[in-house]
């Protein structure tokens, strides 16, 4: 069986105060990745449930995000 890949690219439309809060949300989502990648990168740790336990609580408390965000 073969598999296919699809890929959208699509525009968000926001105004005003919707693009604050957006924006906002993706830069501490982006502050977050950032800090999962140093420390990745420092113990060479890819796997999912050690990250999950090491880093979950830290990017809820440190970084404001919810449970979706943080886990993905």
């Amino acid at each position: 069986m073969e598999q296919m890949t699809v890929t959208a690219k699509i525009q968000i439309s926001v105004s005003g105060t919707d693009k604050v809060l957006l924006d906002n949300t993706l830069s501490v989502y982006r502050d977050a990745c950032n800090y999962v990648s140093d420390y990745v990168f420092n113990t060479h740790d890819l796997k999912q449930f050690s990250l999950n336990k090491a880093l979950y609580s830290n990017l809820r408390d440190k970084f404001n995000l919810k449970s979706q965000m943080a886990q993905s």
